[in-house]
């Protein structure tokens, strides 16, 4: 007896429930989605974790920082000065950190901590 295997792709299953269900709406549900999809994306999130931003504003700010990120990295990655300059600055933080009194230090950092999770 042979054995009949199948794989379906993740967004091509994704892709055919999407034609599936908009096939049989009417068009004015699909206009009623879609409205209700836009106004999800520009909808300011209540969780203290987004600091009121929209999803989209979230996507955007996001991308960003990966862009900027990236940059960054062929910046440095591209320039031996940058390089020497940075590992001696993060040299210098490293000892002054590792030169404070440990004690003080941790306590600023708790109450750092607590006062980001009492932030709205």
């Amino acid at each position: 007896m042979s054995e009949l295997k199948i794989t379906l792709d993740g967004d091509a299953i994704r892709d055919a429930t999407t034609q599936a269900i908009l096939g049989v709406l009417p068009e004015e549900t699909k206009a009623k989605i879609l409205e209700q999809a836009v106004i999800a994306l520009l909808t300011p999130s209540t969780d203290s974790w987004a600091k009121k931003k929209s999803p989209i504003e979230l996507a955007f700010e996001n991308a960003v920082e990966r862009i900027a990120r990236e940059e960054a990295v062929k910046l440095v990655a591209g320039d031996e000065t940058i390089r020497t300059r940075l590992n001696d600055l993060l040299r210098k933080v490293a000892d002054q950190i590792l030169s404070v009194d440990i004690d003080k230090m941790t306590q600023r950092m708790a109450d750092s901590f607590i006062n980001s999770m009492r932030r709205d």
